[in-house]
This record gives structure tokens, C-alpha cells and sequence, in this order.
């Protein structure tokens, strides 16, 4: 039965492994024989493994701990009208295959998860990944959510959507569990794990074509709640004479600055909209989006004033963001920002050092994925892993190429 200490030393070897028991000891705060006893119960169970030997000044060598990376794996799925991004990793959060599908567009809801079904069984077996060592399923979509039923809470990407039980259905269809979770927690998270941040505080702004998300990291635990809506950066009003955005708000940063204002501008102009070949459908808005992103990365000034605006209103809600949580460093991610992104870093970066208060006692800093197309895919597999669901022992079934553990 999982424990919060099992699930503490778990995450603590997940996130800093390889890592000896005396560090386990040092960075959790429980006593020596208490991680004994938790690292004796996670190597009887198959979830950790001993990889070697670190030689120390005094005494014997300390004999390091990973995680063990056959002993379960997790999908991601990350879900837009735009595109499906689907992501099968290992236990460690090693990404063992990805790829890219048309979005929602205006397909039924069944349908859609039908197919996104069989598509996850193909990516499975292409990964060659034994079936029962599959954990689960992170499924990842923009917010408002609750969580805890599976549901979308607003008619996007349209009406049929709406409080439709989503996990629930892709639960039957694949006989796995699945959990749902916010696009901007989910990418937050990912950029936790791989730990290149070296900071265990900061915030992420995800941009796709679904819109402008928030999610916080603070002292190395995601910042949310059961309904899964914590940070809704991208329905701060910046603007309040400005556009009704769907949440009943008017002038929010998501339709003031996100990629669906950014493309509605552009087709308004029919001659603009024909020279850049923007196709203006509600499906195509990441692929428009990038269009025009291109265009402004070769010098287009049309469009580099189109987005330069939009970079500009997105930067006053990362200072917003950042004054909420007192932030010195927030990422930009998301699948708008793979071109766009150093523009749209570029305005964050002056106005954080104009206007995030954090830059009085601290060096402020915008940085941008290294991941940023498929962060928030990672994440959602990522939240599987480190559910309790990861805690039980994995099947003790025959498999080639799984050797035995060490004890």
C-alpha cells in the first residue's frame, strides 16, 4: 500500500537519482533506518533498482538507487482543436515514442476518442511496451476542468465537449486508467523533472492554439487543486473594454494576445490573409499561428507588428503571474511558441525587468522550452508516474529483455 514516505523517496530518487541512501536521508529528513526500510520495500517491489557504486572518502562506497525504467509506463495525451500530441514514456519519464495527429476540429467526441484509442494501442505496440506494465493515461487539455469527473467545464473546443465524461470514456475504451490534468500544470511539471531549471519555484505560460495557460512549481510541487484550474493566466483582463472572451470576461489575455486574436486579425485583412495563405478555420489557428510566425522570423513586417502587439499583452500577464506568486522565473511554452517564442521572450524579458517585483531582491528570468511542442504531453504521462497508482508492485510477468533486480 502506497505511504507518503514511499512516495516521498520515490520522487526524491526519480528527481535526483542515481542517489545513495545517506542522500535520500539527507535531502528527505527521515531518519536512517526509516529509508532502509522504504528503499528495502521499493526494491522488493521491482520499482528501484541498484546501479552501481560512488566511492567516498571515508568508509565503503555508497551504493546508488534509480528508478527501475521497465517497471511501468505511462502515455500522455495532450488534447487542442488544433492537434493531438500523444507520448508513451518508461518509468523514469523517458519518452519512448511521440507523434503528432489532427486536432478535435469539429468531429463527435465519441469518434474522436475512438480513434485517439486505437492510435494509443498502435503507439503501445510499435514501443514494444508489455501491456500490463502500463500505468496509465495522462489526459491533457486546456482548462477550465474538474478533475476529478474528467470533464471539460466550457464549450471548447466546441458545445459537444462541455462536461462531456471524458475520462471515463477513454477509460473503457482502453481499459487503463486515466487521469485528467490542465495543459499548463502538465507542462510545468515536465519542466520539473528534468531538473534544468535549477530552481525548484517558477511558473510556466502555455500558448497552443487553444489558448494561454498557467501553471506554478513551488519548492518542486505543482501548484493546483481537485478542479484543476489554479492559474488561469489567460483569463487575467488586461483590457476590460476590450473582446468577451468565452468565460464571460472581457479583454482576457486569451483574446487580447493568444494565437486565435493574433489569426482573427490577420484574415480580417482578406488581401493579408490571401498573401500568407491563412486559412482562418478554428482548426487550422496553430498552423496560421506559425504561419505568420515564420513570416515575422523572415522579416515580414506586417506580421511582426501583428505579433510583436500580441507579444507585448502577453508579456503584462507574466508580470501578473509573477507578482501573484513573487516569481523570478517563468518559461514560455507551448506549441505557439516553437517560432514565435524569442519574440515573444524578448517583450516578456523587458517587462518582467521593468514591472515583476521579484527584481528587487533577484535577478529575474524568461526563459523558453527546450520541449516546447510537446511538454505538456510529457507532463501528463509524468502525472501518471507520480500518482499513487506508480506505487504498486508491477505484475510479476515474464518479459524478454527484463533483467533481474538486484536486492
Amino acid at each position: 500500500m502506497a505511504t507518503p514516505t514511499l512516495a516521498l523517496v520515490l520522487d526524491l530518487i526519480r528527481t535526483s537519482g542515481p542517489i545513495s541512501r545517506v542522500e535520500l536521508a539527507a535531502h528527505s529528513g527521515l531518519t536512517p533506518a526509516t529509508i532502509t526500510n522504504t528503499v528495502r520495500e521499493l526494491l522488493a517491489g521491482g520499482l528501484v533498482r541498484e546501479t552501481g557504486r560512488r566511492p567516498v572518502a571515508v568508509g565503503s562506497p555508497r551504493r546508488l538507487l534509480d528508478l527501475a525504467p521497465d517497471a511501468w509506463y505511462a502515455v500522455g495525451v495532450q488534447l487542442s482543436r488544433s492537434t493531438i500530441t500523444t507520448v508513451v514514456t518508461d518509468f523514469t519519464g523517458r519518452r519512448l515514442v511521440s507523434a503528432q495527429s489532427p486536432g478535435v476540429g469539429d468531429g463527435t467526441v465519441q469518434a474522436t476518442l475512438t480513434t485517439l484509442a486505437a492510435h494509443v494501442e498502435h503507439l503501445l505496440a510499435s514501443a514494444a511496451v508489455p501491456r500490463k506494465r502500463v500505468l496509465g493515461l495522462g489526459l491533457v487539455t486546456h482548462g477550465p476542468q474538474d478533475r476529478e469527473r474528467g470533464m471539460i467545464l466550457t464549450a471548447q473546443p466546441t458545445p459537444a465537449w462541455q462536461r462531456f465524461p471524458l475520462s471515463t470514456t477513454l477509460n473503457e475504451l482502453l481499459s487503463l486508467p486515466v487521469l485528467l490534468e490542465n495543459d499548463a500544470t502538465a507542462a510545468a511539471i515536465s519542466e520539473q523533472w528534468t531538473g534544468a531549471l535549477g530552481v525548484g519555484t517558477f511558473g510556466v505560460v502555455w500558448v497552443s492554439g487553444s489558448g494561454i495557460g498557467g501553471g506554478v512549481v513551488l519548492n518542486g510541487e505543482a501548484f493546483g487543486g481537485p478542479i484543476a484550474n489554479p492559474v488561469e493566466i489567460g483569463h487575467v483582463p488586461l483590457d476590460p473594454s476590450s473582446t468577451l472572451c468565452a468565460c464571460g470576461n472581457r479583454g482576457c489575455a486569451e483574446v487580447t494576445a493568444g494565437p486565435a486574436a493574433v489569426v482573427a486579425q490577420a484574415v480580417a485583412d482578406p488581401l493579408q490573409q490571401g498573401r500568407l495563405r491563412l486559412s482562418g478555420r478554428p482548426e487550422d489557428t496553430l498552423n496560421d499561428f506559425e504561419r505568420l510566425a515564420v513570416a515575422a522570423d523572415r522579416g515580414d513586417r506586417w506580421a511582426l507588428a501583428l505579433l510583436r502587439t500580441s507579444a507585448d499583452r502577453l508579456a503584462d500577464a507574466v508580470v501578473t503571474l509573477m507578482n501573484l506568486f513573487d516569481l523570478d522565473t517563468v518559461v514560455l511554452s507551448g506549441p505557439a511558441m516553437v517560432t514565435a517564442g524569442p519574440l515573444y521572450a524578448e517583450a516578456a524579458t523587458r517587462a518582467a525587468e521593468r514591472g515583476a517585483l521579484a527584481r528587487l531582491l533577484r535577478p529575474v528570468k524568461i526563459l523558453l522550452s527546450p520541449d516546447a511542442a510537446t511538454a505538456a504531453a510529457v507532463g501528463g504521462a509524468l502525472v501518471v508516474l507520480r500518482s499513487p497508482l506508480a506505487h504498486a508492485e508491477p505484475p510479476a510477468v515474464p518479459e524478454k529483455n527484463v533483467s533481474p533486480l538486484t536486492t
